[in-house]
């Protein structure tokens, strides 16, 4: 547990066709991110859950999966960078690809469904999800990677 300064997702703003080479400027805009009020809890939350909101494009936007995958693998290493010093930075990895795990699942079948997601995205996300779960990846640029993996096993399912 750690004071959190704020945390932030990324909007609606994306779910329109962002050229991929502007991608990463989009995401980094103020426009683009949801600022929330200090509070206490577990940094890896906030990780999760903004990495959620990319992974979640990345199989909403098939177009720009790997844009949105480089996002969230280059988001986390920004934020790598600005824990590295921290007494919590080598623990909080782990629990980050959980949380996001979590989150994603909870983005299809929990209270706050991602509505941009049509019912073959959402069993895509889910099946994905749940695959992952069984044996977490051990980082979270391995994450980004095995979700690719399993969102293409998926369409091959379908």
């Amino acid at each position: 547990m750690a004071t959190v300064a704020a945390s932030s997702s990324p909007r609606r703003s994306l779910s329109a066709a962002i050229p991929s080479d502007r991608l990463i400027v989009a995401l980094l805009s103020a426009a683009a991110l949801l600022i929330r009020l200090p509070h206490f809890g577990d940094p890896a939350f906030d990780v999760g859950f903004a990495t959620t909101h990319l992974l979640s494009k990345a199989n909403h936007l098939r177009a720009l999966e790997d844009a949105f995958a480089r996002a969230a693998a280059e988001s986390w290493q920004a934020y790598r960078r600005e824990v590295d010093a921290t007494a919590f930075a080598d623990a909080v990895e782990s629990r980050a690809v959980r949380h996001t795990l979590a989150c994603l699942l909870a983005r299809v079948d929990g209270r706050s469904p991602l509505e941009y997601l049509d019912e073959r995205a959402r069993r895509r996300q889910r099946a994905a999800a749940l695959s992952l779960m069984e044996a977490p990846p051990a980082t979270m640029p391995a994450l980004v990677t095995s979700w690719q993996a399993q969102l293409r096993e998926q369409d091959v399912a379908d």
